[in-house]
């Protein structure tokens, strides 16, 4: 599949996103394989809390606003990956203290799933790419 998907980075000391643009596949896995992860970790742990913006990050979205995000966090010597995914969801909401449950639309609902590798991240990536939800939800 050639589909092309929203692509952005988010780096430490930059307040916005950068490179927001279409990426197919393989264009991302060449940006994937190649973001200087490490690089961008050890700047944000070097500088000054007051100046980091986010961690280090890579972004794909799609025209609904569905996607992914990758971050690298911890220290040099001990650091892991963050996958969020981003996706519309029913969810049950509780009030007037637990004794009344509904059903909610969220449309922005993430879940953030710690403790990931560089390859769960790029494996999350191109499950998206291959419109393969089933195995998202599945796992992240």
């Amino acid at each position: 599949m050639n589909s092309k998907l929203k692509y952005s980075e988010s780096h430490p000391l930059k307040a916005g996103l950068i490179n927001e643009k279409l990426l197919s596949k393989q264009e991302f896995i060449k940006k994937f394989e190649e973001f200087p992860w490490e690089k961008l970790l050890e700047e944000q742990l070097n500088a000054n809390d007051e100046n980091i913006h986010n961690s280090p990050s890579l972004n794909i979205e799609n025209n609904e606003e569905t996607g992914i995000s990758v971050s690298i966090v911890g220290e040099l010597d001990n650091y892991e990956f963050y996958v969020c995914y981003k996706r519309p969801m029913t969810r049950k909401k509780k009030k007037w203290f637990g004794l009344i449950e509904y059903d909610y639309y969220d449309k922005d609902f993430c879940s953030i799933i710690t403790e990931q590798t560089k390859n769960d991240g790029l494996e999350a990536f191109l499950y998206f790419y291959d419109r393969n939800l089933e195995k998202l939800e599945e796992r992240w």
